[in-house]
């Protein structure tokens, strides 16, 4: 069985300010409670995209669990490496609103997400069973996202 960590990085100012914002109060804060949430989930692998605010939100989870992150490869790359096992048997993923329903699509969810503009509090557990059966749990984490 493999299990994936899903969740778009943390609170951003809207609109951005740049194409590669930083993280805001609100998302710093929320990066230190993702840190708590997954720290006992014994995740053997951390993933974000190239852009900033996917890192801040990775690091301090990173940094509890003593791993470094690295930037994910496509989704159908993503997924059969999770699938293969090649990633270790919990995997955190810190992607955005529009790359963590394909990834999650990838891996076999049949009616992945959708995330607003303005959500930044969801967590997504996606379990492939041995089967290849996928699930998924939508969770969500630290302050509630205005909406």
């Amino acid at each position: 069985m493999q299990t994936v960590l899903f969740t778009r990085h943390a609170d951003i100012d809207l609109p951005p300010t740049s194409s590669d914002p930083e993280l805001n109060a609100a998302g710093a804060a929320r990066a230190e409670e993702l840190a708590h949430v997954v720290h006992t989930a014994q995740v053997a692998s951390v993933f974000t995209s190239t852009l900033r605010r996917t890192k801040l939100t990775a690091a301090p989870p990173a940094a509890r669990l003593g791993l470094r992150p690295a930037v994910a490869p496509p989704a159908a790359e993503l997924a059969r490496r999770v699938l293969a096992g090649e990633l270790g048997a919990v995997v955190l993923v810190v992607g955005h609103s529009n790359t963590v329903p394909e990834m999650i699509a990838a891996l076999g969810v049949t009616a992945p997400p959708t995330i607003g503009e303005r959500e930044f509090d969801n967590l997504f557990v996606v379990t492939v069973a041995d089967s290849g059966e996928a699930s998924s749990l939508a969770l969500k984490y630290g302050e509630t996202s205005l909406r």
